[in-house]
């Protein structure tokens, strides 16, 4: 009891939501988190440490939650008083790049799974150009692709594997008014797609458009970019994130003004328009405002599910909603979509996020109290718009103390959350997995699913009895005696099933 009580995290993950894992160490004054999981369910997490100025700092959990690096490691030692947002993406091994706006030029970097710093590069530097908005990704074949707006425009540089630059000069985006990168994905054949916020004055309506940069720089959608929306205007200062398809377009979600509707749309990999002028509403509802969507694309199906803010017209409340769309743009759970969580005006909804886990789309959020006691919460849901969860929303954080910046990431086997929190009195980065069937901590011992399917059944058990015998660093032999036999056999037995 007085361990529990005395400790704040722990190292691996803990199946207690008021007990996560500290990740930022030893620093705090930490926010803006990002997170993002390579294929070999490990994540990465960064975030700028305050302490003594803003400087970047990154750590790697394993699948287990275990920190891999024995201190985070410095990005860059900025020491800034100001701060942008930043960025960070795997590339196809697995390691983590990071883009971000300094003092006088933007930078990028590649970090192995080591922790040690592969290549790094500046651009912009001496142009006394204004420099914002960095954004990064790896592409389908290794490199990595920085952007970035550098006075009204956005530029890209490529990044091979080995340091150098891929093009001989930057690719630059352009149109009347000011064109600001917003987000960039990979595509097809080493493309990308970045999605741009354009105004033509200050005080105009800030629209949302797209373009796709071939792997030799070229951009490939036409002479401009592709509007996403038509008619209506984002809030000032949003930057939306899309997600990508195996078309090599993407899936775009945003909220506009006058009325605050969230809103979705999909281009194909030639830039083809499939949910009209101005996508589709994710409601039919008019009387509520629904803002701050999150949407997660099934590889399987290509249905699309959207979670979103919903609110009382005063916005002096705030709740959850879902919804599904088929290819077509059609809602799948009804006109109006599925409640999740009843507006209240007792609770704010901040930093909503949502993925795939499985089969399943994951939506996590902090509920932020006025009289503090803000928690981390999670719904997960099925394809058909069921809860498998249960009819609340599970914790994931409840630890004490004022929390901002949730960021998550994952792949087959878990959703990775993290968030800055300052339960120890400054404010420290902290994270908690959370499986398919809702169970946070470790997960079900799966070392008898020798097929690899996430399921311990007949094919691993014939497995096993195909090898009957003397079996020398045979992976049947779970036992380690050098004999696959009657013990082996019990261990696939009893984690029979799911896991």
């Amino acid at each position: 009891m007085l361990v529990a009580v005395a400790a704040p995290s722990v190292a691996e993950w803990s199946a207690d939501p008021a007990v996560n894992t500290l990740v930022s160490g030893d620093e705090g004054g930490c926010v803006i988190t990002h997170a993002a999981s390579g294929s070999d369910g490990a994540s990465w997490v960064a975030w700028y440490d305050s302490e003594t100025g803003y400087d970047i700092r990154l750590q790697r959990l394993d699948d287990a939650g275990n920190p891999v690096f024995d201190a985070p490691v410095l990005i860059e030692d900025q020491s800034l008083s100001w701060v942008q947002d930043y960025d960070m993406a795997v590339d196809t091994s697995g390691r983590c790049a990071v883009a971000w706006v300094g003092d006088s030029s933007v930078g990028a970097v590649l970090v192995d799974h080591d922790g040690s710093i592969l290549w790094s590069q500046e651009f912009g530097a001496g142009t006394g150009a204004y420099l914002g908005q960095a954004q990064v990704c790896g592409t389908s074949d290794g490199d990595v692709v920085v952007g970035w707006m550098q006075d009204e425009g956005s530029r890209f540089q490529r990044v091979r594997e080995n340091g150098d630059l891929a093009w001989l000069s930057e690719t630059t985006i352009s149109v009347a008014g000011t064109l600001i990168v917003s987000d960039i994905e990979p595509s097809t054949n080493g493309g990308v797609v970045a999605s741009f916020v354009h105004y033509t004055n200050f005080q105009g309506a800030k629209r949302l458009k797209a373009q796709r940069i071939s792997a030799s720089g070229s951009a490939t959608w036409g002479l401009a970019p592709v509007d996403v929306f038509i008619s209506g205007s984002l809030q000032y200062g949003a930057f939306p994130e899309f997600i990508p398809d195996d078309t090599g377009g993407g899936v775009f979600a945003w909220y506009e003004v006058s009325p605050l509707m969230a809103r979705l749309q999909w281009i194909d990999g030639d830039g083809t328009i499939w949910w009209g002028g101005s996508g589709v509403a994710v409601t039919n509802e008019t009387s509520m405002v629904h803002v701050n969507p999150a949407a997660s694309l099934d590889p399987e199906s290509g249905e699309v599910t959207v979670f979103w803010v919903r609110q009382n017209s005063q916005q002096s409340t705030a709740g959850v909603q879902m919804n599904r769309f088929n290819g077509e743009g059609l809602p799948l759970w009804g006109d109006a979509g599925i409640q999740v969580v009843f507006p209240s005006s007792q609770f704010s909804i901040l930093d909503l996020q949502s993925g795939q886990l499985g089969e399943l789309v994951v939506a996590g959020w902090i509920r932020a109290s006025a009289i503090g006691g803000d928690s981390v919460l999670a719904v997960a849901a099925t394809a058909e718009g069921a809860t498998p969860w249960g009819l609340g929303t599970t914790a994931i954080g409840t630890g004490s103390g004022d929390k901002s910046d949730l960021a998550t990431a994952g792949d087959a086997g878990q959703r990775v959350l993290c968030w800055a929190d300052d339960r120890d009195g400054s404010s420290g980065i902290f994270a908690q997995n959370i499986h398919e069937d809702g169970t946070l901590g470790p997960g079900a011992d799966c070392t008898a699913d020798l097929s690899g399917d996430g399921l311990v059944g007949a094919d691993d058990l014939l497995a096993v009895i195909a090898v009957w015998g003397p079996c020398l660093s045979c992976p049947e032999d779970f036992t380690g005696d050098d004999q696959v036999g009657t013990d082996d056999l019990l261990v696939v037995l009893a984690q029979w099933g799911p896991c």
